[in-house]
């Protein structure tokens, strides 16, 4: 990962990633405010809102306003503003757009041409769902993967509850999957899912295969987007026999607890190889110990792994209420020693030895 080599890249760099992620979490210190010269704020204008990707799929209007301010005044104690700077914010006043939705493009790596643009909202909920933004263990898990990139090569990889489909498009554009699956049981995050691969993947989508050399017809991903219903898994579509399972964000409903491991264990009769990763920001403690209860009750094992700090994508390493499971069905052998276990005397082992990952 090429990371910026002077002091001006770093606070250029920044900037362009906060905007281009719709925070307004940045500040510019006195030195750096010296840095920004009007060279340098050309760089900003000429990688944000000048640019054809900004052009195409514009941040929300209204943080523009609040971060070209916020920009401004950072600036004009040390630095003669550029006219551009000035010329935005004003259109950006008069610009009366309200769209509860917007587009956010999130930088892999420090490669400012590496994004993914997603289309999403602020808010928690939308037509009955919380599954039209991206959620914090989204990040997580995405970054996870990109640090694990041989754990799904070659892989058909499943999502369930994709919502806006951030995991999954990012793992089907840097980690050589085979194929990938997202789902949802909304038809408005459907819709939403569909409109982002077709951002992310137009080249893939608009191109014709006679136009493309084998290599890059056998290194693109089948990528597809479907209904699921966990309270349906008779309705899964045998065809469906993934590789990897993945989820963000999808434990936090008591009700919701069984109908998933319902699902997880359908697949796992498909493939008995099947490893299943499960991140989440842990709001409710209870709900979550309930979902590994459930788990050991439907004879899969988990263990948790180990996440120290983002590497490829920004997310909240700070917060300790955070978890990545690494969830397997258990070894038969082990599911018979623990049956024998229960119904053994009270002074034999307890079976809590073999919660964890064979």
């Amino acid at each position: 990962m090429t990371t910026p080599n002077t002091k001006v890249e770093c606070v250029l760099n920044s900037l362009i990633r906060n905007y281009f992620k719709g925070s307004l979490l940045f500040s510019v210190q006195p030195e750096d405010a010296e840095l920004m010269t009007w060279a340098t704020q050309r760089a900003f204008l000429d990688a944000t809102v000048h640019s054809e990707l900004l052009k195409r799929y514009p941040v929300k209007n209204e943080f523009s306003k609040l971060f070209f301010k916020k920009l401004i005044n950072f600036l004009e104690p040390y630095q003669e503003v550029h006219d551009d700077i000035y010329e935005f914010l004003c259109a950006a006043m008069k610009s009366e757009s309200s769209d509860m939705f917007c587009y956010r493009h999130y930088v892999i790596g420090f490669d400012l041409q590496d994004i993914i643009t997603i289309k999403e909202t602020n808010n928690m909920v939308v037509n009955g769902t919380t599954g039209m933004r991206t959620w914090e263990a989204a990040l997580m898990l995405a970054d996870w993967a990109l640090c694990n990139k041989n754990a799904f090569l070659h892989k058909n990889v499943l999502e369930l509850g994709s919502g806006v489909g951030f995991t999954g498009i990012t793992i089907a554009k840097h980690c050589k999957i085979k194929s990938l699956v997202l789902t949802d049981c909304h038809e408005d995050v459907l819709k939403a899912i569909n409109e982002n691969i077709s951002i992310n993947f137009h080249e893939y989508i608009n191109a014709n295969d006679n136009d493309m050399i084998e290599e890059e017809r056998n290194s693109r991903p089948n990528i597809d987007a479907m209904m699921l219903d966990w309270n349906d898994d008779d309705e899964i579509p045998s065809c469906l026999v993934p590789d990897i399972v993945i989820g963000a964000d999808i434990v936090y409903d008591p009700s919701i607890l069984q109908p998933l491991c319902n699902v997880l264990e359908r697949l796992f009769d498909r493939n008995v190889e099947l490893e299943v990763y499960i991140a989440s920001v842990i709001r409710n403690e209870d709900t979550f110990n309930d979902f590994l209860r459930i788990l050991e009750k439907n004879d899969l094992s988990f263990c948790k792994i180990s996440l120290e700090c983002s590497k490829f994508i920004d997310w909240d390493y700070n917060n300790e209420q955070r978890c990545l499971l690494k969830i397997i069905r258990k070894n038969k052998n082990i599911i018979l020693y623990e049956r024998l276990l229960v119904s053994a005397p009270v002074s034999q082992p307890q079976i809590s030895t073999f919660r964890h990952m064979r």
